[in-house]
Formats: structure tokens, sequence, C-alpha cells
């Protein structure tokens, strides 16, 4: 496995099919569960530690996957906003790629996003929304509530599905 760090907030990861075939894995047939285990693999391997949570994007080739990690803040920030049109302002001006969960917030709704360590909250959610805080609790709070609507990348399948 080649490691190659990209800043001190990201990584890539180059994994042969041998390196594969030794884990019992297939480049195509690559998981969310499989992707985790190969990074703790490599934060082993690299000694590191503080990556608690982090983004991935996987990229299988014919012989071989080339999987990204971005570290991400273990603190989520929590936007309300007062109804569907001011969210979709919002999430139009910011970067999809940011990890996100939207609920279902009384009559409105609840962004929760995981910005990019050492990076702030994009601009637009607090002129369309208002920030509630950062508890740690309150996702799982309202997942258990039934009140998730779009448990992962919010804001990039907000973009998709509702153009403007």
């Amino acid at each position: 496995m080649t490691v190659s760090h990209i800043g001190n907030r990201a990584m890539s990861l180059y994994i042969t099919d041998q390196e594969l075939k030794a884990l019992d894995l297939a480049p195509r047939k690559i998981g969310r569960k499989d992707a985790l285990r190969l990074l703790a693999m490599a934060l082993k391997e690299s000694r590191l530690d503080g990556w608690e949570a982090a983004e991935l994007e996987v990229f299988p080739g014919r012989d071989a996957v080339l999987l990204f990690a971005r570290r991400k803040s273990g603190l989520p920030r929590h936007f309300r906003f007062s109804d569907f049109a001011s969210l979709l302002a919002a999430a139009h001006l910011c970067p999809d790629a940011l990890p996100s969960i939207l609920c279902k917030h009384g009559d409105g709704y609840l962004l929760t996003v995981y910005p990019f360590e050492g990076d702030r909250p994009p601009a637009p959610l607090y002129e369309f929304g208002r920030e509630l805080g950062q508890s740690v609790y309150l996702p799982a709070h309202l997942t258990e509530q039934g009140a998730v609507l779009i448990p992962a990348a919010a804001l990039a399948n907000l973009r998709m599905h509702f153009p403007l």
C-alpha cells in the first residue's frame, strides 16, 4: 500500500491487486466497510492518529484501487432553515462534497455539516440559515426520532435532485 500525504488534512492510498488479494478483496467490490478497513490499516502503518472522522472516495481500477481520505472535523455544525427555498439556495452555493445530513425540524429543516478540519462552514449557511451550535449527539437523537430526511451527502443530493 502506497500512502501519499496531501497536506496535513488528506491522503491518498494506492492499493495494488496483489495487496487486495491478500486481504481477500477485489478492486470493483470495495465497499464502505472495506474502505474504512484499508484506511485504518494505512493509519496504523503510518502511525497517524486524530483521524476519527474522514470522508472517503474510492476509485477502483482494473488491477488496483485508489482511495482518497480527507480528515473532517469531529464536531458537526447545525443550521436551521425556516423553509425549503432557503435551504436549496444555500445548498446550491455550498460545495457538494461537504459531509452533511438533512433532518426535519419542527416547521423547518436542520442541516448538519461536518466541515473539513481547519475549515469553517460555508458562508451561505449563515446567510440563509441560523446556526444552532455543535452538539455531537443531535444527529443521533434526530435519527432515533425518525426525523432524518437525507442521512448522508445531503448537500450533494439536494443539488442533484432539486436544480435551481
